[in-house]
């Protein structure tokens, strides 16, 4: 038989048309035709060619090293592959160029290319901190120490402590209220000065953002002494306990306060409430970030866009779920005790079980006082809401988690623990 092919061909020396009277010698099942130098079926040639250009050197047998084939198949690599040697084949007119993913020359060079590429990476990108080019770009210098802007909390963190310390007089009136009825007036107390026709910041800068962070947290101090088995635990378990859940407290209690404001023509889809007489324009607030980034507010962007900073998708969520002053008081109290326990752990994990236990006795008797003997799918929807609120937490967290690894900031803090959960 005369070979169709070209005489260069790697697999066909002699016929590459099938020959019904020849057998393969290596597995003696019906052969094709003289490949390497050796009758053989297509498959043992194939396999003497994936053998040679790939991993045939670092096969080993596993058994007697004398295998042979059962009914044309062979099962060990080492023995065909000396079989094949054996009898004669040899690599010598092997086409390299036709094997597209082991040792064509394009697929080489590009492998090379590629292994440069990447050993020019730094450890330090995307190797360790997995940091994207496009925001790497944006990188700055480290500061000097001296450059950053530090934020003295010494006055605000005594002021918390004495309401902490003190041992507020309530209405007799209170003794008859369950816990979570006691915390309901509070909040009701705490937006007893929350106007409804409220003016557009101009400016959001220093100033700005520390008065936020003032009436945060000295709302949520005073709105958690309502609890009294709160108010009856040690003062250093308050004191820490609250450096955790104020500003948790003061961004869902805001949340709630905007979904409210938007349903009753208050505020518009782009706006949030961030104060009792101020809200700020997503699209036309003026931003002062001189004193905490060198970045601008574009740059920012790359980080953390302001809605999703503020927790703009849940407002939708409160409004669809729109729950009752009660409800909106059990599902902050929930969660700020919830992330407490999770941070501090220990004896802490202990008292706010306990305190959350307390708060669904009284979530309990709030729905039966409603004749709402069946409430599991509402209290549902409000732990769902709790959930959402979570996980955008957790979202927020890594994307300025990457910021502060990449020196976006320089702020410095007295009391860096208040903003444990400010991400």
């Amino acid at each position: 038989m005369s070979c169709e092919s070209p005489p260069s061909s790697s697999e066909c020396s002699i016929g590459s048309v099938e020959n019904n009277d020849v057998k393969c010698e290596i597995c003696l099942g019906k052969g094709h035709g003289n490949h390497f130098g050796v009758n053989t079926c297509r498959a043992c040639a194939a396999f003497f060619r994936r053998m040679i250009l790939g991993t045939g050197h670092r096969q080993k047998c596993r058994l007697t090293k004398d295998c042979k084939p059962r009914d044309g198949r062979w099962f060990c690599k080492k023995c065909r592959l000396d079989k094949c040697y054996g009898l004669g084949m040899t690599p010598d007119n092997i086409q390299h160029d036709r094997d597209a993913f082991h040792s064509s020359q394009l697929f080489l060079e590009n492998h090379k290319r590629r292994k440069l590429q990447v050993s020019t990476i730094p450890n330090t990108v995307e190797k360790v901190m997995g940091v994207p080019h496009s925001i790497l770009y944006f990188k700055r210098e480290k500061l000097p120490k001296k450059m950053y802007t530090y934020i003295d909390l010494g006055y605000l963190v005594e002021r918390a402590e004495k309401i902490l310390r003190s041992q507020p007089e309530f209405d007799p009136r209170f003794s008859k209220m369950t816990s979570l009825e006691k915390l309901t007036f509070g909040l009701k107390e705490a937006r007893k000065n929350q106007k409804t026709h409220v003016s557009a910041l101009k400016k959001l800068g220093k100033e700005e953002t520390c008065f936020m962070w003032e009436s945060q947290l000295i709302t949520a101090t005073n709105w958690i002494m309502y609890f009294d088995e709160f108010r009856q635990l040690p003062f250093r378990h308050k004191f820490d306990m609250l450096k955790c859940m104020w500003h948790v407290w003061g961004r869902l209690e805001r949340l709630s306060m905007t979904a409210e404001m938007r349903v009753n023509g208050y505020c518009g889809k782009r706006q949030f409430v961030v104060s009792h007489d101020s809200l700020i324009d997503y699209d036309s607030i003026s931003c002062d970030l001189e004193w905490s980034t060198t970045y601008s507010k574009e740059e920012l962007q790359c980080f953390l866009d302001a809605p999703t900073y503020h927790g703009e998708p849940l407002v939708d969520s409160f409004i669809n779920v729109n729950p009752t002053d009660t409800e909106l008081v059990f599902l902050l109290s929930n969660l700020c005790l919830r992330l407490t326990g999770k941070k501090l752990g220990g004896e802490f994990e202990e008292i706010t079980q306990r305190l959350q236990d307390v708060l669904a006795n009284s979530m309990h008797k709030y729905y039966e006082k409603m004749e709402m003997s069946r409430y599991a799918h509402r209290l549902g929807k409000l732990l769902s809401l709790g959930n959402d609120w979570l996980a955008l937490l957790h979202k927020r967290h890594d994307r300025l988690h990457l910021a502060y690894i990449l020196d976006a900031f320089h702020v410095k803090f007295s009391h860096p623990e208040l903003f444990q959960y400010s991400g």
